[in-house]
């Protein structure tokens, strides 16, 4: 973990728990909703005092992350392109350079405050234009075009899948294995 953060800390003790092994029989089964039930809920049961848009926003991004390494998801994450801080991009910044009809942008979204959000969309549309390429991650519904999935298990679920699809579709993924061990 690069910044510590009470949230990151119980995030990897709650994967310790579980392990390697289960975590990885999960995902080769796609069994996201599960994956989702063991790890999420608990770590936010275990942060206190703690905005609860900034917990869930910390928590799904630093999960995701966790889960496309695992899955060898392409992505890259907390970087400014265009003086623009972006969360994540799927599958990086050259194919987002190369051809925006390539790439997803990820809000994790953080705020409560929805003119913030906006113009966070505002300034990530300078980028990608495409609303069906701008994935916002929310705690909260959202009115927005993009596309939001929430932190429940189901819309959480949905998004791995519709990643994963992507992935598949536009041949980004380099190999169909899991990281292991060594």
């Amino acid at each position: 973990m690069s910044e510590s953060s009470p949230i990151k800390e119980a995030l990897y003790e709650i994967i310790h728990e579980i392990g390697q092994e289960q975590i990885h029989e999960l995902l080769s089964n796609e069994n996201f909703v599960e994956i989702f039930e063991k790890i999420y809920n608990p770590v936010v049961n275990k942060i206190a005092d703690t905005d609860e848009f900034k917990k869930h926003g910390i928590l799904a991004e630093s999960l995701t992350h966790y889960l496309f390494t695992e899955m060898l998801i392409p992505s890259q994450r907390k970087i400014i392109f265009q003086n623009t801080e972006l969360d994540m991009v799927i599958p990086n910044i050259i194919e987002l350079q190369k051809d925006t009809h390539n790439a997803i942008l990820i809000l994790f979204v953080k705020t409560s405050n929805t003119n913030e959000i906006k113009q966070k969309i505002k300034n990530i549309k300078n980028i990608q234009n495409d609303d069906s390429k701008i994935w916002l991650i929310s705690k909260d519904e959202i009115k927005v075009p993009q596309k939001v999935f929430f932190t429940t298990k189901e819309s959480f679920n949905e998004f791995l899948k519709n990643t994963k699809d992507f992935i598949e579709k536009n041949k980004m993924n380099k190999l169909n294995i899991f990281k292991t061990k060594t």
